[in-house]
């Protein structure tokens, strides 16, 4: 007999989806089952082209173009999934800023509020804007992606860091918080995901001198996890997609206030 995941009635709001980890998360969600509302913020052809792929595979999906800086739009979107299915169950952050590659002190005051404000306090509008609802049903789930690299220093990946360690801090306090209504908040520390199978072979040295340019460290940085990676693959979309499928479902229903990394080992 093979094992099934369930989940609550009604659907969830997965936010990113036309990225690697979001479009993972809404793939294997709706082989799952589950009806999902996916956001993005730009990308309106591949929007519609991921939610015509899992209509025509059998699944409900719908995309909500939002911005995590603005709360209406944030509420705009929560409301769809109410409008399309009925209830909503639970959240899935797959997505936050997109991240500039230095040294953590070679980033401006403004550049690093900047960022924070779109991601940690996005983050926390999300949260903000799914939870009570959740109360009122008395059941729900909140999974967010964070980043291993609050487990091991990567080279001019500081910025990611340092917002997400304030998003774990939320999570664990939302979970000890949100627990007596039954809701549960998980983080899943997100390492090498992209589509396809990355030659690790391809990959040049460690340059000698300290690159001048954003390509030159993000090289130096994707070095590093080809060196430390314990298992010799990148992560797919679909591995990410399992874990937030799973710590979504009723199956996980005793997991709250954890964080679990995906990251092949590479935080040993």
């Amino acid at each position: 007999m093979a094992l099934t995941l369930t989940y609550p009635e009604g659907g969830m709001l997965v936010t990113g989806g036309t990225g690697s980890v979001g479009g993972g998360i809404v793939r294997q969600l709706a082989k799952a089952g589950v009806p999902v509302v996916f956001t993005y913020r730009g990308n309106t052809e591949k929007a519609e082209t991921l939610a015509r792929e899992v209509r025509d595979a059998g699944g409900q999906a719908w995309a909500q173009t939002m911005d995590m800086e603005d709360e209406g739009s944030i509420k705009a979107a929560v409301d769809r999934v109410v409008a399309e299915c009925g209830s909503i169950h639970g959240l899935a952050v797959g997505a936050g800023q997109m991240v500039s590659f230095n040294n953590l002190m070679d980033f401006t005051v403004e550049q690093a509020a900047q960022f924070l404000n779109v991601d940690a306090l996005g983050y926390f509008r999300l949260f903000r804007a799914v939870t009570p609802l959740l109360r009122e049903r008395g059941e729900g789930s909140i999974t967010t992606c964070s980043t291993h690299a609050l487990r091991r220093v990567l080279a001019y990946d500081g910025i990611s860091p340092f917002s997400k360690g304030s998003v774990e801090a939320m999570v664990r306090q939302v979970a000890a918080e949100e627990g007596k209504y039954n809701i549960r908040c998980n983080a899943v520390g997100i390492g090498w995901i992209q589509p396809g199978e990355a030659d690790f072979d391809s990959f040049p040295p460690k340059p000698d001198e300290e690159p001048t340019d954003e390509m030159g460290r993000m090289m130096v940085l994707m070095r590093q996890l080809v060196d430390q990676a314990r298992i010799r693959r990148n992560g797919t979309p679909e591995d990410s997609g399992n874990l937030f499928a799973f710590l979504a479902s009723n199956e996980a229903s005793y997991l709250t206030g954890q964080i679990i990394d995906i990251d092949g080992g590479l935080a040993l």
